[in-house]
């Protein structure tokens, strides 16, 4: 908790310097968490506004994070020290994303907060498990689990990220590594995406 509101403090202070904080983008990432929280239907009219301010902080910090590394990879040209500020706010940003989940399990069931990340993330991770299950109907336990996991991993990542193109690239590079995985245990990926188009033609038909 401590760790938090240091970080809360620190991304605040940097965000109202350079006016990050206007009404504008307040107004912005608070429709966009009260959008995520109606999808979960909640009776409880406080817990919903709970877990629309939690939401709303997680953007507004992330925001602040992003914006502060920005100002610091602009004050260098070496390349070296611009990748270790990368990597410094990823691992940053995966430390405010751990505390945004344990806010949220505080109030929500565990399946209330998968809906608030599959929400973020726009439910790319289940709808792929999904895709990749329809297409290969013969995919085995063990091949499903793999896949899930992975895009699960890939759901964190892409809940960290910036923005629409940089979530959805995360869960393209995990996708690159389930389609590896896959023509490794003999899945012709092309061949199989072929016969899950026919199948699709010949429903919707």
């Amino acid at each position: 908790m401590k760790r938090f509101t240091l970080l809360a403090f620190l991304f605040l202070s940097v965000s109202m310097t350079f006016s990050q904080n206007n009404d504008s983008y307040w107004k912005t990432i608070t429709e966009r968490s009260e959008k995520i929280v109606a999808k979960l239907m909640l009776q409880d009219q406080v817990k919903q506004e709970k877990a629309v301010h939690i939401i709303r902080d997680q953007y507004y910090l992330l925001n602040a994070c992003y914006t502060l590394r920005d100002l610091k990879i602009k004050e260098t040209s070496d390349k070296s020290l611009k990748e270790q500020i990368q990597q410094e706010t990823l691992s940053e940003t995966g430390n405010l994303n751990q505390s945004f989940v344990k806010r949220l399990q505080g109030i929500l069931s565990d399946q209330e907060v998968e809906g608030i990340k599959n929400g973020m993330t726009y439910h790319v991770y289940p709808n792929t498990v999904k895709a990749y299950q329809d297409m290969i109907p013969r995919l085995t336990t063990a091949e499903v689990h793999l896949i899930d996991s992975l895009l699960y991993e890939a759901r964190d990542f892409a809940m960290q990220a910036e923005s629409s193109e940089k979530k959805h690239a995360w869960f393209g590079k995990y996708k690159g590594k389930i389609n590896n995985y896959l023509a490794s245990h003999g899945y012709n990926l092309k061949e199989e995406g072929d016969k899950w188009a026919e199948r699709l033609k010949k429903t919707n038909q």
